[in-house]
């Protein structure tokens, strides 16, 4: 097992609209607005230019509106800034998302190990067994 510190890993999953289904990974401070320029390019009317940033910490997103004309909103109030957590809500405009995280897939245990190579050992002990009562059928029958 690592001792090392990874970096957050958070998701922006969309829950409404043109961004229902979609996900958007957050492994950096990253930018949401209509412009192209934008890391999440969102073509809404209701969206500003340069909206809100987004920003992954150790125990959250802070998610800072970037003086937008309709606001940005953690669990349906507004904010200037704020900190927003697995589970949470945000939304921009009429757009909103939930923010999950990224998980690492578990390492086994020995004992999951070691079930799994016993059960893989008994196909071979059928196949030995049938083998060895076949020679056995052979040479009662000579």
């Amino acid at each position: 097992m690592s001792n090392t510190l990874s970096d957050p890993e958070y998701v922006l999953r969309g829950v409404t609209g043109m961004v229902f289904g979609r996900s958007y990974h957050l492994l950096a401070p990253t930018t949401i607005g209509r412009s192209p320029e934008c890391d999440i390019h969102l073509d809404s009317s209701g969206i500003s230019r340069v909206h809100a940033r987004l920003r992954p910490l150790d125990y959250g997103i802070e998610v800072e509106d970037l003086k937008s004309t309709n606001g940005s909103f953690l669990n349906g109030q507004r904010i200037g800034i704020g900190i927003a957590r697995v589970g949470d809500e945000i939304a921009f405009d009429q757009l909103r998302f939930r923010i999950m995280e990224v998980r690492q897939p578990r390492q086994a245990t020995n004992a999951a190990v070691q079930g799994n190579r016993e059960r893989r050992r008994w196909p071979w002990l059928a196949v030995a067994l049938a083998v060895a009562a076949g020679a056995v059928a052979i040479y009662a029958t000579r």
